[in-house]
């Protein structure tokens, strides 16, 4: 189970981040293309530095080994570069790198390099109001060719919906605004958080 961060800052973000940890949270990427740099490692610094190997940067790569941050995720955009981004970064650490994907024929051709990649939208959007599923997923995961990069669900899941994609097929899950817009956030974390640990895979 993995929580993306909102794009934008929220109060007390830092202490639900470190909340979500203490609980058994597995890994959350920060998602914050609207803020500096600076705010971006203010609130790295807020998280417990014993959490920081479960963080996940969508950009501001440069600034992950000052974190011993090793897990980088690549947007369908910032991939066409990958190549020429682990070059700049010149780094010894051992990298995980994670995708973002729309449709099964581009998951298919993923590198291998990829450990895993969101698969989206699964449900219409809660956090995007408007962007709704296009996907017929017993279609599209009927065509899935690619079973050493894990396939993560992403888009309008809730503790209500998230079973289901692990039993047709999906590898895991990701919460954004099923977990940030959620009358209580916690207690949805901690039902999702069951039925992934609860999972037999």
């Amino acid at each position: 189970m993995i929580i993306i961060t909102p794009t934008h800052s929220i109060a007390n973000e830092a202490e639900t981040i470190n909340n979500l940890f203490e609980e058994g949270l597995p890994l959350l990427h920060l998602r914050k293309p609207e803020i500096y740099t600076s705010k971006l490692r203010r609130l790295i610094e807020s998280v417990d530095s014993k959490y920081h190997s479960k963080l996940v940067l969508h950009h501001n790569y440069e600034i992950a080994s000052d974190y011993n941050i090793n897990r980088l995720h690549f947007t369908e955009r910032n991939r066409e570069s990958f190549e020429n981004i682990l070059k700049e970064l010149k780094t010894d650490a051992e990298m995980i790198y994670s995708a973002s994907v729309h449709n099964m024929p581009d998951f298919n051709q993923l590198p291998l390099r990829f450990d895993y990649a969101f698969f989206s939208p699964v449900y219409n959007s809660i956090s995007k109001p408007g962007h709704k599923s296009k996907n017929d997923l017993g279609e599209e995961l009927n065509q899935r060719t690619s079973f050493d990069t894990k396939l993560v669900a992403l888009g309008g899941i809730t503790a209500n919906n998230c079973a289901s994609l692990l039993t047709i097929g999906f590898d895991d899950f990701a919460l954004l605004g099923g977990f940030w817009q959620a009358e209580n956030p916690m207690e949805e974390f901690r039902k999702c958080l069951k039925i992934s640990n609860d999972y037999v895979r």
